[in-house]
């Protein structure tokens, strides 16, 4: 639970299968990002979006930023993916798009949940044809939720 699980995250990443990134984002593209989704991101999902626009590798999928006017679609792009499911599916605005899973079973960052540094948990939430039920606290942060699937991938190669 710390930046630093982030950054070493986001580097041992780049030793997994099928890595991919968008490439990176400038603040301001992050920042009209932060002001459609509103409500301002934390430090880790800031630097998220801006130095990898959007991270693949063996089969998992980060959503991101994937065009800098949002115009994507909604397959791998957090806020557009955020901002569709709000108005059709009534999503927590406090929630975050960020991964699948599977099954329908998709991973937010809970925004109305902040650690102490800051940092929403990355949670598991299905909707159930009425609303959306949190299955699991998947991991503390961002970079621990990263962390832990690029360590097991890592394992397996």
């Amino acid at each position: 639970m710390s930046y630093q699980n982030f950054e070493k995250a986001l580097e041992l990443a780049k030793q997994c299968e099928f890595y991919m990134v968008k490439g990176e984002r400038s603040g301001e593209v992050v920042a009209k990002a932060e002001e459609l989704v509103g409500f301002k991101f934390s430090k880790q999902n800031f630097e998220f979006f801006k130095k990898t626009g959007y991270l693949s590798f063996s089969g998992n999928e980060f959503y991101g930023i994937c065009k800098d006017d949002f115009s994507g679609s909604y397959t791998g792009c957090s806020v557009e993916a955020t901002l569709q499911d709000r108005k059709e599916y009534n999503l927590p605005p406090q929630w975050l798009t960020i991964y699948f899973f599977d099954d329908g079973y998709m991973g937010y960052l809970d925004y109305g949940q902040l650690n102490e540094d800051g940092e929403p948990p990355v949670i598991m939430a299905i909707y159930n044809g009425d609303e959306y039920v949190v299955t699991e606290k998947v991991a503390e942060d961002l970079g621990d939720f990263i962390l832990q699937l690029v360590e097991n991938q890592l394992a397996r190669q």
